[in-house]
C-alpha cells in the first residue's frame, strides 16, 4: 500500500517538474470539475484579452464561446503545459471571428467604469483615454493582437508568438508596425 502512495507521489512531482498541471491532465481525461477549476482560473485572462480584441460588448460571448471550445477540444491538446497559451489562441480565434462576423472595427473602451459609473478623470485625462482608444482603433488586427498580448498581458514576445503561431520576428515587426501606428495616431513621432 505505501509503495502505491509513493509512486504517486513520484507520479506528481515528475509531473510539476515537467510544467504540466495535474488539472489539465484530469480535465483532458474528462474531469469536468478539473475544467470548471481550469476555467474559473483562465477566465478573467481571457475577458481582459477578448475585451481589447474585441470591446467590451462582445467580450462575454468571446470568452465563454471560447471556453466550450477549449472543453470541446481538450482531448485533443497535445501538451498540457501548454494549456495557458493554447487557451489564449482560442481566445484570439474566437475574437478574430467576432470580428469578421461584425464586418467592421470594434470600439475598444479604454475608459474604466465601476458599479456607481464611470471613474472620475481630470478633463485631461479623459481627452487622453479618448484620443488612445481612437488611434488604438487603427491598428490592424495582426498588430492589436501583439500589442494586447505583450503589453496587455505582459507576455514575452516569444509567448506572443508561440500563441499566435508566428515566428517570434513576425511578432517582433507587428508590435513594432502597431506602435508606429498608434503614435501617429497619437501625433507622436
Amino acid at each position: 500500500m505505501e509503495s502505491v502512495r509513493q509512486l504517486r507521489l513520484h507520479v506528481s512531482l515528475a509531473e510539476a517538474s515537467d510544467g504540466v498541471d495535474p488539472l489539465v491532465e484530469r480535465a483532458r481525461s474528462g474531469d469536468l470539475v478539473a475544467f470548471e477549476q481550469l476555467a474559473e482560473r483562465s477566465m478573467p485572462e481571457a475577458y481582459r484579452l477578448a475585451a481589447a480584441i474585441v470591446g467590451p460588448d462582445d467580450a462575454r460571448d468571446v470568452t465563454q464561446d471560447s471556453l466550450l471550445a477549449a472543453w470541446r477540444e481538450l482531448p485533443n491538446l497535445r501538451q498540457a503545459a501548454r494549456f495557458d497559451s493554447w487557451l489564449r489562441s482560442i481566445v484570439m480565434n474566437r475574437a478574430r471571428n467576432a470580428l469578421r462576423s461584425r464586418k467592421r472595427h470594434p470600439t475598444v473602451a479604454l475608459i474604466e467604469t465601476h458599479p456607481g459609473g464611470p471613474i472620475e478623470e481630470p478633463m485631461g485625462a479623459t481627452h487622453q483615454r479618448l484620443a488612445l482608444e481612437s488611434a488604438f482603433g487603427e491598428v490592424p488586427l495582426e498588430q492589436r493582437e501583439v500589442l494586447v498580448l505583450h503589453y496587455l498581458l505582459d507576455l514575452p514576445l516569444r509567448e506572443v508568438a508561440a500563441t499566435l503561431r508566428i515566428p517570434e520576428g513576425t511578432a517582433k515587426s507587428r508590435l513594432h508596425a502597431g506602435l508606429r501606428v498608434l503614435r501617429t495616431g497619437l501625433g507622436e513621432r
